[in-house]
């Protein structure tokens, strides 16, 4: 599936698809602004989960450290730079601070919430990439634009009316993939294991959520081929 996928592109259309135009690691506004609000709003989400029920099983900041996790993983798997990998990784870690600015009580419910909660939950995309707009207002910066973009749209659907980019597109695959691995008490006896969720991702969704060229390399990272059987 790699092979097809860097087929479906010329190399240099592909790689100019990807945030290579910086370096998290070098680049001074990235290392003594972005960072440090990053690391600190991941504290504040931390601290926002420490106030939640003590027996929850989706705990936000670190579903957030596996997501960025993955996102860096499937870069390296792709071929993609480790610049590349390293840039998305930084920009995903701060995907659901918009969580914390929302009530408590929406979070934990034991039932299967409804449109109107889902809604109301669906809305941290964007108080996160308020929240960062109003931080860095005055400041122009690629690594800014990505931020606020997987922040903005990492649960849009590929039928939406959004444009994906690339990262976006891979972003929605990974947070979706791992959020429906942690097992919520309205799941009952679904299955949760990373062959299940794959397949829940790849059967029920397909095409119509997910860019499934993105998924299936995703998929070969969770579940190498030589695991599948």
């Amino acid at each position: 599936m790699l092979e097809s996928f860097e087929n479906l592109h010329t190399r240099t259309d592909y790689e100019k698809s990807w945030p290579d135009s910086f370096d998290f690691e070098t680049d001074e506004t990235c290392q003594t602004l972005f960072k440090p609000f990053i690391e600190e709003q991941l504290e504040k989400l931390k601290a926002f989960d420490a106030q939640r029920p003590s027996d929850i099983t989706y705990i936000f900041h670190e579903h957030s450290r596996r997501v960025a996790d993955d996102i860096k993983n499937t870069c390296l798997y792709m071929r993609l730079s480790d610049k590349v990998a390293n840039n998305l990784y930084w920009a995903i870690l701060p995907h659901d601070i918009g969580k914390k600015e929302l009530p408590l009580n929406i979070w934990d419910v034991k039932s299967k919430p409804d449109g109107k909660l889902k809604a109301l939950r669906r809305t941290h995309t964007i108080l996160g990439a308020l929240l960062t707009e109003e931080y860095f207002k005055d400041l122009h910066h690629p690594f800014k634009t990505l931020m606020v973009e997987i922040m903005l749209h990492h649960h849009e659907q590929m039928d939406g009316d959004t444009a994906l980019s690339l990262p976006v597109r891979l972003a929605a695959i990974i947070d979706a993939f791992d959020g429906w691995r942690i097992f919520r008490p309205h799941y009952g006896k679904r299955d949760i294991s990373v062959p299940g969720v794959l397949n829940r991702m790849r059967v029920e969704k397909g095409g119509t959520f997910f860019d499934m060229e993105l998924f299936e390399t995703f998929a070969e990272v969770k579940l190498p081929p030589q695991k599948k059987t």
